[in-house]
Formats: structure tokens, sequence, C-alpha cells
């Protein structure tokens, strides 16, 4: 599903050239839950950025679903993105002036008028599963933070991707709701669908089926979890 080839990522201040990322060798397979752990500061979310089609790498190859990222137009990678991957991200990333509903149909803005009524009659369905199927008309300043995150997780899966990336999708919340949004991820993982997520929590890295830990901007791989909380 994605393959990562000789990945440099550098930034330059003044006169130093700082490496943010290299990236020899990455893969993950189809259907595959995985966990990027990493201390903060280690360019976690640097490598999910790439592999979100949201940032560009300086040199070297990626490839998803037998695509070159690198070969494609911009409009060509928006697409893609949007058929393709889904983004749960730590602080949410929710419009405060759009309802949960508005939140979660953003998505499809971009889709075919069809697809666009066909997503919109399965909105009660995926809201149920998230058990915010209540909180539709309700702005997310009104909500609690387990339930934002919930809504930030409907939005993502509203135009079922087949890639999903999660960026430190507990971080702000409590051990309840951090269960709750592992579960409904892991769930997701079940029905095929290719997640990673990154962290820098132990106990959620090792809910996946494997990890690889990141630091200074290189990948180290672990070996495969064998009992999953």
């Amino acid at each position: 599903m994605i393959h990562l080839t000789d990945i440099k990522k550098t930034y330059q201040t003044g006169d130093a050239v700082f490496t943010a990322l290299d990236v020899p060798s990455f893969q993950c397979q189809q259907g595959e839950l995985l966990a990027i752990i990493g201390e903060s500061g280690s360019d976690k979310t640097t490598l999910l950025r790439i592999l979100g089609l949201l940032d560009h790498c300086d040199s070297g190859s990626y490839r998803i679903k037998d695509q070159a990222a690198e070969m494609l137009t911009h409009k060509q990678q928006a697409q893609l993105r949007n058929q393709m991957i889904g983004f749960v991200l730590q602080h949410f990333g929710l419009i405060a002036d759009y309802t949960v509903k508005e939140n979660i149909l953003l998505p499809t803005t971009y889709l075919p008028r069809h697809l666009r009524k066909e997503k919109a009659a399965q909105l009660d369905t995926l809201c149920a599963a998230m058990e915010i199927d209540d909180q539709l008309k309700k702005y997310p300043n009104r909500l609690s933070r387990g339930q934002q995150q919930r809504v930030a997780i409907a939005r993502a899966l509203i135009n079922d991707p087949a890639i999903l990336l999660a960026d430190e999708p507990t971080g702000n919340l409590d051990s309840r709701n951090s269960q709750l949004v592992l579960d409904i991820l892991r769930r997701e993982h079940q029905k095929g669908k290719t997640v990673i997520i990154v962290t820098h929590e132990q106990a959620i890295a090792d809910a996946c089926d494997r990890q690889i830990v990141m630091k200074d901007g290189k990948l180290e791989e672990r070996s495969v979890c064998v009992d999953p909380v």
C-alpha cells in the first residue's frame, strides 16, 4: 500500500541545514495496523504529513498503491488524498462555525453530487457507531474532548478511505476516551483499512500489529506485538 525509498526532508536556518527525515526504506502493507512511536521532536508528524500528501520530501520516492506520488500534479495529489486518505488529528481540527454534521460532511464537498447524497445518507449510521448521533446539530465548543475526537474520526471516515492516518489521536483525552478511540481505530482496521498511528504512548503502540520507533528523523523496526492490549 505504501512504500518509501530514500526519503529525505531538510530545513535551512541561516547557513545551517537541518535534516528532519532520513528514511532509506519504509513499507506498510494493505490492511496493516502500524504504530510509529517516538518522543516529541522526533519528526513523527513530518513523516505522517508526507505519507498523507500534505508535505513533500526533498528527495526520494513515495509510492502509494502503485502510484508514484512525486509524479502527480498538485490537483492529482489532492484528489488522491481526498479519495484514499483519512486524517485524525490530536487537536481535532474541527471548524468552530460548522455544526457536527457540517464538519463530518466537509470531505464530501469535492465529490460528485450523487456521491455526496450517498455519503449524507450514511451519516446517521456512521455517527451511531461513534456514539455522536445525538450531537449532529451542535457546534464543536459544546462537545467534550472525547466527542470532538469522535467527530474528527467520523469526518476522516466519511469518504471510506483505504488509509487512516492518526496523529496522536489520544493525546488530549482521558483514559476512558483514549480506549474508546483506540477501539474505533482497531475496528476500522478489522474492516480492512490500513491504519497508521503516530504516538508517544507505548500502550497505544502495543495495541498495534507492528511498531516502528522514530528518533532524530530515522526509523527502527520493533518486533511484532504478540499480545495486543
